[in-house]
């Protein structure tokens, strides 16, 4: 994969030959240089290692082809040599001179400045030129590799699969834009002979080569596919479908304009075909669920999955879908405190029925009117349905709370994040809109600010958490590896639906992590740490996450198992008939995992093998 560099390094030092001309070849695939050189490197060594240096920048390349041929011109002071660089054309500037280091060799480099003045020719131009000088004298493996790439073709936007001497079918289902300028790919290959030696997503605006698609690639299962076309070659392997990332290939955005990214199809024999790229139809969220819902990987497949393809790709979406402006709107209801001791967030999303029961139980307890109580609406089109449902609890309670309604559904984590920007209290309660607090608990939140005034090293508390039938759902997490789930390390409930314990507790119990159901901390800590990291999807994993970063300040977590709650816990969306959603959680686990267990996940690969 070339590496393109902004800042140029120095000139050649001296000069092991002259490059005569250069320029940009599209069909070959990169930089053509022809000049001669008074070194030679060893007969059968491998493609040197390439470094073409310009005005403005540099291209360096470890996988290039150069071909030796007679100057008789020179006499015994040198050979002919011509270097293909494989890389995109950009605006580098004049050429300063060309470096070759032979691979796995100790010799010093061939250092090749251009003669003055220089000159860089057109493709027409080059191909004229160099052709003549490759054919004289013996041929080897290279000069054919470096023919064959010469006689190619330029793309001209039209497919042209069909003219391949071998039996290859490709079916391109969806392109999926991945920011900045990369696509996913998702379809099906049909190869029954393994022609294909390398794909690659080529586009006119790449700053460098994105490498072989078959590096970034997922096989998947299409019955579909082998049913209708691939019985007919003998195929009974159902994993003919695919999902491929090509990061940076130059893609442009939806509505941008230019020249759309294509594939590039390469046998082994070096023969070259073309198949334009269908338009992206859905980009941000609905590019990212789709992507999910495209891959079931099994245990052994997922840290190649994500590490390679999903992972990357749906970083990226998911970072620049949240990095819009966010326009929030704020209906009060009643007048809050203009400086409340706690600010209770909650988000909402899906039942907004929610918000009646807490406001009946939260306004039981005379203690919570010096709080403040913000709900971020993260279900924008059910903003009537909820606004409804607001003016009725508030007439019925009379506690006062806010509304806050961005524009689109941003998540669990964002949404977290809105209500924090917009809280005044001293101490932030973060609260799940399905967690209600026990009649018999009506204190829980003054308990819990207690525990952080109490100790200056204690940086966030949690409650216990109840299920309906007052067994225990939360009281502290534990981080388990699960071998059904690549051996990442999951957030466990350890005393997960037991009777609470009798001993009485007496104030907050050390723990690893709390869940970000119901936590409690100073809005100066979130506000320092910036609140939930929003590198996370939908919403597992941030409130693990931020316990760690609090520990990692040295700081510790606690739960109080005085402060008492019940959680109606919704149903698991993981099962494996929403694929999409297990999908989007396991990508949260693989975030979780490469950041904090990045050393420990090494260390049990090693031992498993």
């Amino acid at each position: 994969m070339p590496e393109v560099q902004a800042a140029p390094a120095p000139a050649p030092r001296s000069e092991d030959g002259y490059v005569d001309f250069y320029g940009h070849a599209p069909a070959a695939g990169g930089w053509l240089f022809c000049g001669w050189s008074r070194g030679r490197w060893r007969p059968g060594a491998p493609p040197p290692r390439v470094v073409a240096q310009f005005r403005q920048g540099r291209v360096e390349h470890v996988e290039s082809i150069a071909c030796w041929f007679p100057r008789p011109d020179l006499g015994h002071r040198g050979a002919g040599l011509v270097v293909l660089l494989r890389a995109p054309h950009l605006p580098l500037g004049e050429l300063v001179g060309l470096e070759l280091a032979e691979a796995e060799s100790h010799a010093p480099a061939l250092l090749l400045p251009p003669v003055r003045p220089v000159t860089q020719l057109r493709e027409a131009d080059l191909l004229t030129r160099i052709r003549p000088a490759l054919l004289q004298g013996p041929q080897g493996p290279e000069h054919a590799r470096l023919l064959t790439r010469l006689s190619r073709r330029a793309y001209a936007g039209v497919d042209t699969l069909h003219e391949l001497p071998a039996s290859v079918q490709i079916g391109l289902d969806e392109t999926l834009p991945v920011p900045p300028d990369g696509v996913a790919l998702i379809g099906w290959c049909l190869d029954p002979t393994n022609a294909i030696a390398a794909m690659h997503v080529r586009g006119p605006r790449a700053a460098r080569d994105a490498g072989p698609l078959g590096s970034r690639w997922l096989r998947v299962e299409r019955a579909d596919v082998i049913g209708s076309v691939g019985a007919a070659h003998g195929l009974t392997d159902l994993r003919v479908g695919f999902v491929a990332l090509s990061p940076a290939c130059g893609a442009p955005w939806p509505g941008g304009h230019g020249e759309a990214p294509y594939l590039e199809v390469e046998l082994h024999s070096g023969e070259v075909a073309y198949k334009r790229l269908p338009p992206p139809q859905r980009s941000g969220a609905a590019a990212a669920r789709r992507l999910l819902e495209a891959v079931r990987p099994a245990s052994d497949e997922m840290d190649y999955a994500f590490d390679r393809v999903l992972g990357p790709a749906l970083a990226a979406i998911h970072k620049q879908r949240l990095a819009r402006p966010r326009a929030v709107t704020e209906i009060a209801f009643g007048t809050t405190p203009a400086e409340p001791l706690c600010s209770i967030i909650v988000p909402l999303y899906g039942r907004m029925d929610f918000l009646t029961y807490q406001a009946a139980l939260l306004s039981e307890h005379p203690g919570h009117f010096a709080n403040e109580l913000i709900y971020v609406l993260d279900d924008p089109p059910r903003k009537r349905e909820l606004l409804d449902l607001a003016h009725a609890a508030h007439r019925r309670f009379g506690l006062p709370f806010r509304i806050l309604v961005p524009e689109e559904n941003l998540g669990y984590g964002p949404a977290n994040n809105i209500g924090i920007a917009a809280a005044r209290g001293e101490f932030l309660c973060l609260l799940n809109s399905d967690v209600m607090p026990a009649p018999e608990g009506p204190d829980w939140l003054d308990l819990m600010i207690e525990d952080l005034r109490a100790d200056a090293g204690l940086g966030l508390v949690g409650a216990m958490l109840l299920f309906e039938d007052g067994t225990v759902q939360h009281e502290g997490l534990t981080f388990e590896r699960l071998p059904q789930q690549a051996n990442w390390p999951f957030p466990m409930h350890p005393r997960k639906g037991l009777l609470p314990r009798a001993e009485a507790a007496l104030g907050p119990e050390p723990v690893e992590a709390v869940t970000g159901a119901c936590m409690v901390l100073r809005r100066s800590l979130a506000t320092e740490l910036g609140g939930f990291d929003e590198a996370f999807a939908i919403g597992d994993f941030e409130d693990s996450d931020l316990c760690l970063r609090v520990r990692a300040k040295g700081l510790g977590c606690a739960v109080d198992r005085r402060a008492r709650l019940y959680h109606l816990e919704r149903q698991s969306q993981v099962s494996p008939d929403n694929p999409w959603r297990h999908n989007a959680t396991l990508f949260n686990a693989w975030t979780h995992t490469r950041r904090w267990f990045a050393d420990d996940t090494q260390t049990a690969r090693t031992e498993k093998r």
